[in-house]
C-alpha cells in the first residue's frame, strides 16, 4: 500500500467526487480511480457503493478514512520536523478578503519568500462568503473568512480576532453623536455589505431586534467605499469606527453608538485539518497567524488598509 492510495481516498471523501479529488491532487480522474481500485484489491474490501451516482463510503470505507487522516498527518509531520526547511515546496492557495489584501499580504509574501524560496503562493481577493465557498470545494488551501460561516468538520479554524462595528453618519443627516436605535434609524438609507454577507446580517438582525426595517439598504462590498458614501451623506454606514479615525476627527462623519449593542465581527484562519494538509500549507497557516499576532488587534489592520486606499 502507497501514501498516494490513501491519499486519494481521503479527498475523494472530503470532496464527494473522484473528478474533484482528482483537480485538487492536480493528477487525472482516471488516475484516482486506479489508486481507489489497487487499494480495494489489497485490503479486500470495497471502499465505495458503486451503485450510487455519487460517490458513497461504505461502512469499511468511513472507517478508513479516518486512518487515511492519521497517516497523511504523520507524512505531513516528519516532512516538516525531519525535511530540511528551504527543500520544503509546492503551490499554496490562500484566499483574503480586501482588508488583508490591502496591509500584511505583502509582508507575507515577502517573508515566506526569504524563509522557504520554493513555495509559491496563488491569492484569490474576495468576500468571506465566496472564500468559504472555494474552501469546502477544495479551490483554496486556506482562507481567512468571517468566523460566522459553517464549515464542516473537514476544516478547521484558528480565531484571528475581531473588530468592533458602529453606525457611521454624515452630520448632515442631522443625527447626534450618541447612542441610537433601530426605530429611529430605520428612516434612513444603510450602507452594509452585500446580501448574505456577516456584515449585512448583524445589521438585518439587530434592526430585527427592534421589530425594524430600513426603508432603504445599499449592498457595497468595499470597506473604504461604504465609508465614502457615508461621508456623502448617501445613507449611514455599518463599519469599524477604526477604518474612519480620519474622517471623525475632521468631523466629515460621526459614531453613533447602537442601542441595543452591535456584535463584533469575528474572523478566523480557515484551513485543512492540520496535518492533512501538504506541509507548506500548514507553514503559510501558521506563518499568517505569527504575522496577525504581532498587530495589537485585528482593528489595526482596519485602520491601516483605510490610509492605503486613501494614498492611492
Amino acid at each position: 500500500m502507497q501514501l498516494k492510495q490513501f491519499e486519494a481516498l481521503y479527498w475523494v471523501a472530503r470532496l464527494g467526487g473522484f473528478h474533484a479529488a482528482a483537480r485538487h491532487l492536480k493528477t487525472a480522474q482516471p488516475t484516482i480511480s486506479a489508486r481507489i481500485r489497487e487499494l480495494e484489491e489489497q485490503l479486500g474490501v470495497e471502499l465505495f457503493d458503486r451503485s450510487r451516482r455519487q460517490a458513497v463510503l461504505t461502512a469499511k470505507g468511513r472507517e478508513l478514512v479516518g486512518y487515511a487522516e492519521q497517516m497523511l498527518r504523520l507524512a505531513s509531520d516528519i516532512r516538516q520536523r525531519v525535511g530540511t526547511r528551504h527543500k520544503l515546496s509546492g503551490r499554496v492557495r490562500l484566499g483574503v478578503t480586501s482588508v488583508p489584501a490591502a496591509t500584511w499580504l505583502p509582508t507575507l509574501v515577502r517573508r515566506l519568500a526569504h524563509a522557504y524560496p520554493s513555495i509559491a503562493l496563488e491569492f484569490m481577493v474576495e468576500t468571506s462568503e465566496a472564500l468559504r465557498e472555494h474552501l469546502v470545494a477544495g479551490e483554496l488551501d486556506a482562507a481567512i473568512v468571517s468566523a460566522g460561516l459553517p464549515l464542516p468538520p473537514s476544516l478547521r479554524a484558528q480565531p484571528l480576532g475581531r473588530v468592533e462595528l458602529a453606525w457611521l453618519a454624515a452630520p448632515s443627516l442631522g443625527f447626534t453623536s450618541g447612542s441610537i436605535d433601530p426605530q429611529t434609524l430605520a428612516g434612513s438609507a444603510i450602507i452594509t455589505d452585500v446580501p448574505g454577507s456577516q456584515l449585512r446580517t448583524i445589521a438585518e438582525h439587530w434592526f430585527a431586534a427592534g421589530e425594524a426595517r430600513p426603508d432603504r439598504h445599499h449592498a457595497c462590498p468595499n470597506l473604504i467605499s461604504r465609508i465614502r458614501l457615508a461621508c456623502e451623506g448617501v445613507g449611514v454606514a455599518l463599519a469599524s469606527p477604526s477604518a474612519a479615525v480620519r474622517e471623525v476627527a475632521e468631523g466629515a462623519l460621526r459614531v453613533l453608538v447602537a442601542d441595543p449593542p452591535l456584535p463584533p465581527l469575528e474572523y478566523v484562519l480557515a484551513s485543512t485539518a492540520p496535518g492533512v494538509a501538504p506541509a507548506a500549507v500548514s507553514v503559510v497557516s501558521t506563518m499568517a497567524m505569527e504575522l496577525i499576532s504581532e498587530r495589537p488587534s485585528m482593528q489595526f489592520f482596519y485602520s491601516e488598509a483605510a490610509g492605503h486606499e486613501r494614498a492611492a
